[in-house]
This record gives structure tokens, sequence and C-alpha cells, in this order.
């Protein structure tokens, strides 16, 4: 009798130390949320323009060190947000536009409003980035998120512009 005690003993332990060393409150890698870029950008031809994602794409630089964050809104404007390889991409990082790496990659944000057609490229700002992790579902993807608020000029030098927004959850091949 007393084996079987201890015995059910055993197997009580195990399943209560088993089941409290797991925390299914808070999963390591969250699943994926939806991908979202908005900015808002006034100055020069703009006024408080609501910029809000379309289509997106992300390029990884072929030596690793570079992204290119580019974004499209139904209106066919264009944000292109070019980020370097100084300090890397991991979460907290910030890429201060004009920045130049060691490859001689600047980082720099480009803005191309179609009508009229005027672009703009950075004058000052940053980009901070706020996640970059794992993709829950998709091997060899990562998913980035940040914010940024950016002034820029016309290459003419005749408008400027400024833009502050975020974009959360982009996917892209790492």
């Amino acid at each position: 009798m007393k084996t079987l005690q201890h015995y059910a003993f055993l197997v009580l332990t195990v399943i209560t130390l088993a089941s409290c060393s797991k925390n299914d409150d808070a999963p390591e890698n969250p699943p994926a949320g939806e991908a979202e870029f908005q900015a808002v950008i006034n100055g020069g031809a703009y006024t408080e323009y609501s910029f809000i994602i379309g289509v997106y794409q992300i390029t990884k630089g072929t030596n690793g060190n570079t992204l290119s964050i580019d974004i499209a809104d139904v209106n066919g404007d264009i944000i292109t947000l070019f980020l370097n390889g100084t300090e890397g991409f991991d979460k907290g990082t910030v890429k201060d536009m004009g920045n130049i790496d060691a490859n001689n990659f600047t980082t720099y944000t480009l803005i191309r409003q179609q009508q009229p057609q005027i672009s703009y490229f950075s004058t000052s700002g940053s980009v901070t980035i706020t996640n970059n992790r794992t993709h829950p579902t998709a091997p060899g993807h990562r998913l980035i998120s940040g914010h940024f608020s950016v002034a820029a000029a016309s290459i003419d030098g005749n408008n400027t512009t400024a833009m502050t927004g975020s974009f959360t959850e982009l996917d892209y091949v790492d």
C-alpha cells in the first residue's frame, strides 16, 4: 500500500512540475500582426497628407548590411527608407539620416510625390527600430517595426517637408 502511495505521489509531482515549467500566457514569438505603415507629411506640396500603406517591399542588401523599405500608397506616392549597416538592425537601433557606414552606404529617406511629380530627400531626422524578430510561421523571414521623424527638401531646394510616422510587422527575407 505504501508503494502505491509513493507511486501516486511521484506521478502527481511530475505532472505538477511539468505544468509549472511552461508559461502558456506569454509565447516566445507571438503570431505575426498585420503589416502597417503610416505617415503624416506636411510641407512643400503636401498638406497634412496621411500616407497609408498600399504595397511594400523590403530588400536586404547582398552584403547583408543594408535594408531598403519601399512603400507605395493608393495614390502612387512612394516612400523609401534606406537603412545602412551602422549599428545593425536590432531593437532600439537608431538610424540617423545622412550617416555613412563603413561600406560607404548612406542612410536616407526619399519621398516621391506622384502629383505634382516632386522628389524630397532627407536632410535630417532618424528611424528607430522598435522590433526586429523572427517571423513565427515563415522560415527565413523577419518582421521589423519602428518609427521615424524626417525633414526633407526637394532636389532644387525650393520645397521642404517633414514626415513622421511608424511601420509595424513588415515582413522581409533575411
